[in-house]
């Protein structure tokens, strides 16, 4: 079995230079860094994670704290967290709750007690007043897809205003006025901005906001499915729809296809997110995208610097959304 030993004679290091690479309680060069992790590699090392944590007083385990797994969105996400801290050596483990405060608090609560190093918290539905309740006695904390002032350090967000703009002007754009926008559960934050986009859009082209073209969902497919059905049922007219979220946006295909609507032909169709399978509709769905892979690696690296102690850390990282356009947006027939 190969030893720290073996690795930084193959590495052509010290063996406290392997050690610092182990525990990331110094900085190494990054080509030093990658040699060592190639020799590791090559010998089949495998470092005794209970016993560093033994030593450093840390678990080197950080943990995604969600109350939602559910959405086509998150797999990507994940698999970035876990690329970026598995590089540095740390383990991820996840944390599913309901969208109950308490639920998510006796998380915490274990969490403190199995002394896990930091938490990246995805909060979906929990309002600012119970995310700062969780702040007490946490390990450090870094906010995905949320930004609040408290943690203007701390978080990693989308620019989801900027994505509405996006996705609306670009319909405006192709002759279209009667827009019809399902958002997602408006005591959500990301639902909430995406809502403020459409409206800020429509007003900034002199286009009525009209409360029957709005139906509120939960960014499910079947909530996406019935949103449509209610529209139809209400007789509102309406040439396209802006679906908060690519999962309701399938649902609202299925549902338009089954009442006899052709997308784009007869009701053009926009999205939120690039999910995997937007472009696998049919027809393939024009979208806005969300760097779900570039977030995660940012909020996994952010959660290291919290571990070591950096205090100068920038404002809230927020990233860009970008319009995918594919086949489901068609112009206007005059």
């Amino acid at each position: 079995m190969a030893t720290i030993h073996d690795v930084s004679r193959l590495a052509n290091v010290s063996i406290s230079t392997v050690s610092r690479v182990l525990n990331n309680t110094a900085q190494v060069k990054e080509s030093t860094r990658e040699r060592i992790y190639v020799a590791m590699k090559q010998l089949g090392y495998q470092p005794n994670m209970f016993a560093q944590g033994l030593v450093t007083n840390r678990s080197r385990s950080i943990t995604l704290v969600l109350t939602d797994l559910t959405g086509a969105y998150f797999g990507p996400l994940v698999k970035s967290l876990e690329h970026t801290l598995r590089k540095a050596n740390y383990n991820l483990s996840i944390s599913v709750e309901n969208e109950s405060l308490s639920e998510v608090q006796d998380t915490f609560r274990y969490l403190i007690g199995r002394r896990k190093d930091a938490v990246i918290l995805f909060p979906h539905c929990l309002s600012e007043e119970q995310i700062l309740q969780l702040r007490e006695g946490a390990p450090p904390l870094v906010l995905l897809n949320r930004y609040m002032p408290e943690f203007s350090s701390q978080s990693i967000t989308i620019d989801n205003v900027l994505g509405s703009r996006l996705a609306i002007e670009h319909l405006i754009s192709r002759g279209h006025r009667n827009i019809v926008c399902i958002t997602g559960p408006l005591r959500n934050s990301e639902a909430k901005d995406r809502m403020e986009g459409y409206r800020m859009t429509l007003a900034e082209h002199n286009i009525a906001y009209q409360e029957c073209l709005v139906v509120e969902s939960d960014f499910t497919t079947i909530g996406g499915f019935q949103a449509i059905v209610d529209i139809l049922m209400r007789g509102v007219e309406f040439t396209a729809v802006y679906a908060c979220n690519d999962q309701m946006a399938a649902g609202a295909i299925k549902a338009l296809k089954q009442a006899g609507k052709k997308v784009p032909e007869d009701v053009s169709l926009i999205g939120f997110d690039d999910v995997e399978f937007a472009s696998l509709l049919t027809p393939e769905l024009t979208t806005i995208r969300q760097p779900s892979e570039a977030m995660g690696k940012a909020a996994a690296e952010l959660a290291l610097k919290l571990i070591q102690g950096e205090t100068n850390l920038p404002k809230q990282k927020l990233f860009a959304p970008e319009l995918i356009e594919r086949n489901s947006v068609a112009t206007v027939k005059i």
